[in-house]
């Protein structure tokens, strides 16, 4: 069952069901929560990635990711909006999740809840469920605090979690800001220099915070963001390596062939090969 809200007016989409409903999938704009409230694994794949959601567990994907889950049970609840319903760039003084739980990694966040946290959730997601069913004028206002909500309690969970033991709030701010920068400029912008430039740090300040809230370099990050688009290229586009490494900034083929292969183990012709090109969208 799916429970939707639109305002045409601006083309603001929010949308929660039980399960995996193939008409989520219509718009190729959403940022997606996936939360396993049962007993039983959820199987899915994001991208090329195949991930094993556990019982209370919850992930989220953006509009760049592919998403296909095949036993979409009830038990899987699934939040669905888009920018224009609730924009996660222009909220972020109020939420913090970018960086964290979107657009901060080549990989989807995976955040475990416990009883306390199942449960408040749990009321949340029934409080949502009753307001899709009122339809006045601050429905669409109501609605769109219930989901700052979830994503700010997403959020805390991730700092927790993925964040290792981060106890100041600048080193936190300093990974999500770079995490956004990369995902802003990872087509033109290579080395940790320059985005270090744009934060007015030094690389050395950015390279130590790294070293003890995460577990990725920044210079991982920078190379996991290029590869995790030239995977997505390759997929879902019929264009050669050469022309993906040119838009994604390498002038020089070796140099991007290069990449591909150091931190795939495979060269772009047998990962291409391997994959059946999809149209982005389709199921």
């Amino acid at each position: 069952m799916i429970n939707s809200f639109t305002n045409p007016n601006i083309d603001a989409r929010f949308a929660i069901a039980r399960g995996f409903p193939k008409e989520l999938l219509k718009s190729g704009d959403n940022f997606m929560f996936f939360w396993n409230d049962g007993k039983e694994q959820v199987m899915m794949q994001i991208d090329d990635r195949e991930i094993i959601l556990e019982p209370d567990h919850i992930t989220c994907t953006t509009y760049l990711h592919k998403v296909q889950i095949d036993n979409s049970e009830d038990h899987l609840k699934t939040l669905v909006f888009n920018r224009e319903f609730y924009c996660v760039h222009t909220y972020d003084s109020e939420v913090s999740c970018s960086g964290l739980l979107f657009f901060g990694s080549n990989t989807s966040p995976v955040m475990k809840l416990d009883s306390e946290e199942t449960g408040r959730l749990r009321t949340l997601y029934s409080v949502l469920e009753e307001e899709f069913a009122i339809a006045d004028s601050n429905q669409e206002e109501m609605l769109r605090i219930l989901l700052k909500r979830f994503i700010i309690r997403c959020t805390r969970l991730a700092r927790q979690q993925i964040l290792k033991s981060a106890d100041k709030q600048s080193d936190i701010d300093l990974v999500r800001v770079f995490n956004v920068l990369v995902e802003e400029h990872f087509r033109t912008k290579k080395t940790v220099g320059e985005y270090a430039a744009l934060m007015y740090k030094s690389p050395k300040t950015i390279t130590n915070v790294f070293s003890k809230y995460s577990e990725e370099s920044p210079l991982q990050v920078i190379h996991n963001r290029v590869i995790m688009e030239a995977k997505r290229m390759l997929l879902y586009t019929d264009k050669p390596a050469r022309e993906i490494g040119y838009e994604l900034g390498y002038s020089d083929p070796a140099q991007f062939s290069k990449l591909f292969k150091n931190h795939t183990g495979i060269t772009t012709s047998v990962f291409k090969n391997s994959k059946s090109v999809i149209p982005f969208g389709q199921n």
